[in-house]
């Protein structure tokens, strides 16, 4: 089993950044179209002159359709490969069975949906970083910025480490031991704010976690990112040997490839993980449908992703 005896890296959330870091965390948000903070950009806020490197050279690539188009097909393939793989319940009738409102039913699916399309770009931002460490793009090419994309302006409330109550934590400290990290992703902080449903979410999920197919799954879709990354407009590079000429020290940029590649990893099984909630709340696989998913046997997999999907 994967141990959590990991040395914690050192974050600064949103409400801590201040001057160009805090104005840099706004940026990320509006071109995300997201309404919070990401853990990958906390982690590079603790080393301010890189991430306003970082930020300064990836921005023109993120900001293209392609990476929206690209981070999408991310997603349809962590779908896709749940969907296909693995037994996933119907957690939509059971949230009824255990007396869920309507409201409380549509807000739980709107953070699944945040996240389902969020993890994606983040895991194409890593592997766009960590090719920026490399060699860079390996076809270099230039597209325009201003990409249209989804906006999500609803910020997720979250039920930290510290404030959780004692049924909480011992999920959050399972999940760490099992997933092998030293902290609690944002996306299960914010399902955390329905226990049951994280609950009885954790407990389908754990048994994949140790099948052979979801560790083939997690690497294809870290192979598939780097594969996507290096083909995108603008993209960014920052070799090692050349990190002074950006004013950029060598502890500083040590840490952030080890961040990068920390993140690039933790992604890959995230953004699984979560596709398995979203199919979990559309009926599981049987495709037993909940709400307005009634006539998903009608479906594949892949139509399910957003305009972007290719």
């Amino acid at each position: 089993m994967p141990s959590s005896r990991k040395r914690r890296l050192p974050l600064v959330c949103e409400a801590d950044a201040t001057g160009r870091t805090l104005e840099i965390y706004r940026e990320i948000k509006s071109a995300l179209g997201v309404p919070h903070v990401n853990l990958i950009f906390q982690a590079y806020g603790a080393h301010p002159e890189f991430i306003d490197l970082m930020w300064k050279l990836l921005r023109p690539a993120v900001e293209t359709r392609d990476f929206f188009v690209k981070a999408d097909r991310l997603g349809a393939e962590a779908y896709t490969r749940m969907h296909n793989y693995f037994s996933i319940p119907d957690l939509c009738t059971h949230i009824r069975q255990i007396q869920f409102t309507t409201g409380a039913q549509d807000e739980l699916t709107g953070v699944v949906d945040l996240f389902h399309y969020n993890n994606p770009l983040l895991l194409l931002i890593a592997a766009l970083q960590l090719q920026a460490f490399e060699d860079g793009p390996s076809r270099p090419w230039s597209a325009e910025t201003g990409a249209d994309h989804p906006v999500f302006m609803e910020r997720p409330v979250k039920v930290t480490e510290e404030a959780a109550p004692p049924v909480i934590r011992r999920v959050y400290e399972d999940m760490k031991r099992a997933l092998g990290i030293s902290y609690i992703s944002t996306d299960y902080q914010a399902l955390a704010r329905w226990p049951d449903f994280l609950s009885v979410y954790w407990n389908a999920l754990k048994p994949a976690l140790t099948s052979p197919l979801y560790v083939e799954s997690k690497h294809a879709l870290r192979e598939s990112a780097l594969t996507l990354a290096s083909e995108l407009p603008n993209g960014p590079q920052i070799p090692a040997e050349h990190a002074q000429e950006f004013k950029v020290n060598g502890e500083e940029l040590n840490a952030a490839i080890h961040i990068t590649e920390e993140f690039l990893t933790v992604l890959s099984g995230l953004v699984l993980n979560v596709a398995f909630a979203k199919i979990a709340l559309e009926g599981g696989n049987q495709l037993k449908a909940c709400g307005k998913r009634d006539k998903m046997q009608d479906q594949t997999p892949v139509t399910n992703q957003s305009e972007y999907a290719a």
